[in-house]
C-alpha cells in the first residue's frame, strides 16, 4: 500500500507540472491573439481593407501528451528526484549540450532508461522551447532517441558558436605569455570543435608560437605528432618556472634584509658590513696573509681597490685595526673577506705556489728549468735581446694525447711504433688546394680585426656565436648551450681532465659528448661526429672549434677574409663566411 501511494504522489506532481505547462500556453496564446486584434483594428482605422491582412493560425489551448501510451503508462520509481541543478533550455544555445548534460545528470541521479528521459525532459524546457514540445504530435514519441533528434534539429540554427578548424587559426600566443598558459587556451578551443584532425591541431599550435628559441628548436625538429610535441614543450616549461622562480627569489627581500630596514638608525650605521666567503675551502700559507698582500701590491700583480672601505663609515672605525690591502682602518688584512678571497684564487691559478707547503720547491726547479732554457734560447733572437715572457694558448683536452706527460710521451711512441716513422700517404684522398682572394672579402670593414665567429647545425639544433680558434687544442661545448640544446645529462662522459687557459688558470672538465656537426649549407656541406668537451664557465660564445675538428673538415681559416674554407662533399671547397656581429 505504500509503494501505492508513493506512485499516485509521483503521478499526481507530474499530472500538476503538465497543468502548469498549460496554462503557460494558454497564456501565450490569449497575449498572441490579443495583439492580432489590435492589429486589425489599427489597419481598419487606416481604411485598409480586410482582404490585406490575413488571421495568422491560433495557438492550441491544450497541451497534446506527444508520448506513446507505453511512455505515458510507466510507473515512476518511487525514489525518483529529479535533477535540481540543470538549467532549463530557451531555444538559445547549442541544443546537443542540453542534451548531453540532461543525459549525464539523469545517469548520477537514478535509472534513466527511455520512460524515466522522455517523461523528465520537458521540465527543463522554457521559452520557445516549451512551445516547440507542445506542438508535438500527440502519440510521435516512442522513445528518448527520436525527441533528442527531433529537438536537436528543430534547434540546430540557435547555437551560439560555430567553431571549425580554421578558428584555431587566430589563437596566438601573447608577448608576456608563457608557454603554459598558451597550451591551456589552445587545449579549451579544440574542445570545441568536433573531429579535429590532430595534422590540422599540430599546425595550427606551432603556428600560433610568438617568434624565440622554443619556435626555433620546433622548426629545427619538426616533431611528427601532438606527443613529440608536448614532450618538448614540457621541457620549455620546466625551463620557464624555474626562471620565473629564480625572478621571484630575487624580487622577494630576505626577512632579516626587512627588519634590519626598518629598524635603521644611527646605531646601524656603526655596525660594519660582513661579506660572505666565496670558497669553501682555503689553502694554508706558509706566510702571513698581511705580508703576501705586501709583497703582490710592490710587484704589480694585483692592484689596489679604488674605492675601499666605502661600505664602512670610517668615523665609527677602530684605529687599532689596518688592512695591507684596503689601506683602511677597521678591521685586520686576516679578517679581511676580500683580501682572503682574492689570496685564494691568485693560488688556484698557482701564481702563489712559493707561499705553499709542498709547491715551493715546484717553484724553485720551474725558475731553474726557465733560466736554462732561457740562456739556451739566447743565441736565437737578433741583438741579444730575448723576449721578457712566453704567452701560451688554450692546451689540454683530446688533442695532446693525454692529461700528464708520460701519458703523452707513451702516446707519442705509439704512434712511431705504427709502420715505422714514415707518414702515412693516403691515396684515396685527393690533393687539397685552398686559395684565398679579393672576391672572399665580404666583410664592409676588410681590415677589423674580428674573430671567425660562424654558424654550424650540431646535433638537430642551428647553433650561432661559433668561434673557429686554431690555437686551441680543444673542441669545446659550454654548459650553458648543452642546457638551451636541451640534451639529457645522461648523455655525458664523465672526465677528470683539465683546460689551462691563456693566463695559466685551469678549467675542471666536466665530461664530454659525442655530437654530429655539419658545417656549411647542403649540397656544399659535411658532417662529421665530433667529440666536444664540456666546460662550465661564462663565455661570449657557445662553442669553440679548435685544431682537432678543424683539420677532420681539412678546414683553413683566414682571419683577414674572416672566412673559413673546408673541404666538402665530393671533394669540393666550400667557402663559409662569418656571421655579422
Amino acid at each position: 500500500m505504500a509503494d501505492n501511494g508513493v506512485h499516485q504522489n509521483t503521478q499526481a506532481e507530474l499530472m500538476a507540472q503538465m497543468a502548469e505547462l498549460q496554462a503557460e500556453v494558454k497564456r501565450l496564446a490569449e497575449l498572441t491573439s490579443q495583439n492580432d486584434t489590435s492589429k486589425r483594428e489599427d489597419n481598419g482605422h487606416k481604411g485598409k481593407t480586410d482582404l490585406l491582412s490575413i488571421d495568422p493560425p491560433r495557438e492550441k489551448l491544450t497541451l497534446d501528451n506527444p508520448f506513446s501510451e507505453e511512455i505515458t503508462n510507466y510507473q515512476m520509481p518511487k525514489h525518483f528526484t529529479l535533477p535540481s541543478s540543470l538549467e532549463p533550455y530557451k531555444g538559445i544555445g547549442d541544443p546537443r549540450a542540453h542534451i548531453k548534460k540532461f543525459q549525464s545528470m539523469m545517469f548520477f541521479n537514478g535509472p534513466n532508461n527511455e520512460p524515466v528521459l522522455c517523461r523528465a525532459f520537458p521540465t527543463y524546457l522554457d521559452g520557445a522551447a516549451l512551445l516547440w514540445f507542445s506542438k508535438l504530435p500527440a502519440g510521435s514519441i516512442s522513445s528518448f532517441e527520436e525527441l533528442a533528434k527531433s529537438f536537436i534539429d528543430y534547434f540546430a540554427a540557435a547555437r551560439i558558436y560555430v567553431h571549425g578548424s580554421d578558428y584555431l587559426g587566430t589563437i596566438r600566443q601573447g608577448p608576456q605569455e608563457n608557454l603554459k598558459d598558451y597550451l591551456t587556451r589552445f587545449a579549451e578551443a579544440t574542445m570545441e570543435i568536433p573531429d579535429l584532425d590532430p595534422a590540422v591541431h599540430l599546425h595550427a599550435i606551432k603556428a600560433g608560437l610568438r617568434p624565440g628559441k622554443f619556435r626555433e628548436t620546433i622548426a629545427v625538429t619538426k616533431p611528427k605528432t601532438l606527443e613529440e610535441f608536448r614532450e618538448r614543450a614540457a621541457g620549455q616549461m620546466e625551463i620557464e618556472e624555474l626562471r620565473e622562480t629564480e625572478k621571484t627569489e630575487k624580487r622577494q627581500p630576505r626577512r632579516e634584509d626587512e627588519k634590519s630596514t626598518r629598524s635603521a638608525n644611527i646605531k646601524d650605521l656603526k655596525r660594519p658590513f660582513k661579506l660572505t666567503p666565496k670558497f669553501d675551502n682555503y689553502t694554508r700559507f706558509n706566510t702571513r696573509r698581511e705580508r703576501i698582500i705586501k709583497e703582490i701590491l710592490n710587484a704589480k700583480i694585483i692592484k689596489p681597490p679604488a674605492r675601499a672601505g666605502s661600505y664602512q663609515d670610517q668615523r665609527f672605525v677602530d684605529k687599532c685595526k689596518h688592512c695591507a690591502f684596503h689601506q683602511k682602518y677597521g678591521h685586520t688584512t686576516d679578517e679581511c673577506i676580500i683580501a682572503k678571497d682574492l689570496l685564494e684564487r691568485l693560488a688556484r691559478q698557482g701564481l702563489l705556489d712559493k707561499y705553499i707547503e709542498g709547491r715551493k720547491h715546484k717553484e724553485n726547479d720551474r725558475e731553474e728549468r726557465q733560466q736554462t732554457s732561457g740562456a739556451k734560447d739566447t743565441n736565437k733572437w737578433p741583438n741579444n735581446t730575448p723576449p721578457k715572457g712566453i704567452i701560451n694558448t688554450i692546451s689540454g683536452g683530446f688533442a695532446g694525447g693525454g692529461e700528464t706527460t708520460s701519458v703523452r710521451k707513451r702516446n707519442y711512441r705509439a704512434m712511431l711504433a705504427i709502420e715505422g716513422t714514415t707518414p702515412h700517404n693516403d691515396k684515396d684522398t685527393s690533393n687539397l688546394e685552398i686559395i684565398f682572394n679579393q672576391r672572399d672579402i665580404c666583410s664592409a670593414a676588410p681590415h677589423s680585426d674580428d674573430p671567425v665567429v660562424i654558424s654550424i647545425q650540431t646535433g638537430e639544433l642551428l647553433v650561432r656565436k661559433v668561434l673557429l680558434d686554431p690555437g686551441s687544442s680543444a673542441d669545446v661545448l659550454f654548459y650553458a648551450t648543452f642546457i638551451k640544446m636541451q640534451l639529457s645529462e645522461k648523455l655525458i662522459q664523465p672526465s677528470s681532465r683539465e683546460l689551462v687557459g691563456f693566463s695559466g688558470e685551469r678549467v675542471p672538465i666536466k665530461g664530454y659528448i659525442w655530437l654530429k656537426t655539419m658545417m656549411g649549407n647542403h649540397p656544399l656541406s659535411r658532417t662529421i661526429d665530433i667529440q666536444y668537451l664540456i666546460v662550465d664557465c661564462p663565455s661570449p660564445y657557445n662553442i669553440i672549434l679548435g685544431r682537432p675538428t678543424l683539420n677532420m673538415f681539412r678546414a683553413v681559416v683566414s682571419t683577414f677574409h674572416l672566412c673559413v674554407k673546408f673541404q666538402a662533399q665530393d671533394g669540393k671547397i666550400a667557402t663559409l663566411h662569418s656571421d655579422r656581429q
